[in-house]
Formats: structure tokens, sequence, C-alpha cells
């Protein structure tokens, strides 16, 4: 290599590590890509909160239900078809969301136990429009009581399951579990409610 071509590679190699250290040295515009780096986290740590507690809020909002309905029944000393629909109705404003007609769907279940024998699903009646299968039994079948609850001698439970169909904000964003299901179970307070309302 000559003297001429190693001078140019010298100077090069000089102009090279020259701008590195001005680009180095040089702060504007830190900022900018700062912000632009932690946008992205700030965002999705917003997005992702929004979503949990809209979700959180759902299955609040479904247990509530169940409490409600069932709460209402068991303060009954006989029911109505017109009785049942009213607390359906007027329950269904719990969960404060206007897709409950078409994304809920609540199962009412009187199960009584007579002389010792295992407890029965005396009536059930639904409303709704997210059709599901109740976890409770079928209507003069066997019931399954929620969380290993047991029936004395001639006792009597009204029991509530909710069904929603949570719709997240941001579809897929955070996999959470779309399909709620709550109950509640309350004992009437004024005598047994084994005769089915006619619904």
């Amino acid at each position: 290599m000559n003297p001429t071509d190693m001078q140019r590679l010298n100077q090069s190699a000089r102009a090279a590590f020259a701008f590195a250290r001005r680009f180095l040295a040089n702060e504007e515009g830190v900022a900018g890509i700062e912000m632009a780096m932690i946008t992205p986290v700030l965002l999705t740590l917003l997005c992702g909160g929004s979503e949990i507690a809209y979700y959180c809020r759902s299955h609040f909002q479904a247990s509530q239900m169940a409490s409600t309905v069932a709460d209402a029944v068991s303060r009954y000393e006989s029911l109505t078809s017109s009785d049942i629909t009213s607390i359906f109705s007027v329950s269904s404003e719990v969960m404060g969301t206007s897709d409950f007609a078409t994304n809920g769907y609540v199962i009412l279940s009187s199960v009584s136990r007579t002389d010792g024998a295992e407890p029965l699903v005396s009536w059930q009646c639904k409303s709704g429009a997210l059709v599901s299968e109740s976890r409770i039994g079928k209507l003069n079948k066997a019931a399954t009581l929620p969380g290993g609850l047991t029936l004395d001698t001639s006792d009597n439970v009204i029991i509530a399951e909710v069904f929603y169909r949570h719709t997240p904000i941001f579809t897929s964003f955070v996999p959470l579990e779309n399909q709620l299901f709550k109950t509640a179970t309350f004992r009437p307070r004024l005598g047994s409610l084994t005769t089915a309302p006619g619904c």
C-alpha cells in the first residue's frame, strides 16, 4: 500500500471517528426518541388495564344480578309468573349493560329436599337469549348444589344462575374467558317456595 493510499485511509478513519463522536455527543431529539420508544408500552398498559377493569366489572355485575334475583324471590310467600317476570326485568338493570337481553341468560331454580330424600329441582324459570343448560340440574331431577351445599331434611333453597357472554373492548387483546357464570343461593324467608309459579 503506497503512502498516498495510507494517508487517505487515515483521513477516512479520522473522519469516521469524528462523526461517531459528534453523533454520540449530540442530544438533540432524545426526548422524541424516548417518547417513540415508551408510547407503545404505555398504550399497551392502558389498553390492558382498561380491558381487565371492564372484565372485573362484568364479573361483579353478574354476581350482583344472581344475588339480586335469588334474594328478591326468597322474600315472597308465594310466587306467580308475573312476579317472576317483574323480578327478571328489574334485576337485568343490575347488569348495567344494554346487551344482557342478547348476551345473558338467567335460570331460577327452587331446590327442595323432602323427608331426607336427595334434593330435587322443584321448578325452574328462565329468561334471556343466551340459552344455557342449568348446572344445578333439570326439572324434577336430582340437584347439584353449588359450593358443596347440603340441605337439611325438608329444606328448600332458591338458586339463581346467571350466564353472560362478556364482549371485550379490544377483541383478543387480553386472553380472558368470555363466558361468565355466577350463582347465588338464598333460603325462602316466609316458608317454602316449592310450588311452580307457572313460568
